[in-house]
Formats: C-alpha cells, sequence, structure tokens
C-alpha cells in the first residue's frame, strides 16, 4: 500500500471526527424521543473511527519500515514517550489496559542494545493493538496522542503528509 494511502486515511478520519462533533452536538440540543437514534448514530461513527485508526496505524507500521527515521529525532520521540509513561502511570487517569500497553512499550524503548530509531520503528509495531481498545477504554486516541505525544504525533503527521 503506498505511503499516500496515509493522507487519505487522515481526510477520512477528519471527516469521521466532524461528524462525530456534529452528532454530539445533535445529541444536547435533539428531543427526547430523537436521542435514543442519535446515541446510535454515535455508536456507529465511533466504530467506523476506530476501524479507521486502526487502519491508518497497521499502514503506518508498514511504512516505518521503508522510511528512514533520523537517530536525534527518535532519540527525542523516545525520551518523551518514556517521560510521558511515566507520569501517566503516576496519574492513573486511564485504564488499566492503556497503562499496561504504554508499559510494554515503555520496556522496549529501555532495552539496551538497539538504536533509539530501531527501538521506535519496534515501538510502532505496538500501536496497533492499542488503537484497538480505545473506544472500549472510552479513550480519544487522537487526543491522547496529541496530549501526551506531541513529538511523535507530529512526526506521524510528517510522515504521512510526505505522500
Amino acid at each position: 500500500m503506498p505511503i499516500n494511502r496515509l493522507s487519505d486515511i487522515e481526510e477520512n478520519l477528519e471527516s469521521l471526527r466532524e461528524q462525530l462533533g456534529g452528532k454530539e452536538k445533535a445529541l444536547v440540543l435533539a428531543r427526547l424521543e430523537d436521542k435514543i437514534l442519535i446515541k446510535q448514530q454515535i455508536r456507529e461513527l465511533c466504530k467506523e473511527i476506530q476501524e479507521e485508526e486502526e487502519k491508518y496505524w497497521q499502514v503506518f507500521a508498514r511504512q516505518t519500515k521503508t522510511v528512514e527515521i533520523p537517530e536525534p529525532e527518535a532519540e527525542i520521540i523516545v525520551a518523551e514517550i518514556v517521560e510521558e509513561v511515566g507520569q501517566i502511570e503516576v496519574q492513573r487517569q486511564y485504564p488499566d489496559e492503556v497503562v499496561q500497553i504504554l508499559q510494554e512499550i515503555r520496556d522496549k524503548l529501555n532495552q539496551p542494545g538497539a538504536t533509539a530509531a530501531a527501538k521506535l520503528k519496534g515501538v510502532i509495531s505496538s500501536i496497533p493493538p492499542f488503537v484497538g481498545i480505545s473506544y472500549e477504554a472510552e479513550l480519544d486516541t487522537e487526543n491522547f496522542l496529541q496530549q501526551h505525544f506531541p513529538t511523535f504525533q507530529k512526526w506521524a503527521k510528517v510522515l504521512a503528509k510526505k505522500s
């Protein structure tokens, strides 16, 4: 699958998220008898978003095998991830499943021997399972990554735009 597939999927995700935002606003303003239908539509949109996010991370993981990650950038991203995982553990604001997956990612990044770029590529392959639990655990993956891992998120967007 070509790298430009990432930007296509990002566009789809943006559109679905806009639809979701519209439905959430409509739910607040809706008559009581319309609320159930809107809630069902919201659930369906959440499923679609989850499926698109899973596709995105699968394509992203495949692409990182062919894209060179500069070592200085990889070191910054790895340091950010390790630091943020530590803070997330202390805060305990996310479900245990999410914290456990993040701990596994941190452990991969802390393994001795490999370069930061190699470690980062290994971690990227760990992310799709993380996305798979996003809505079950009521976690907005995009905002979560933006809030806690902004450097990684910027790098991912750069990779998607290279298409």
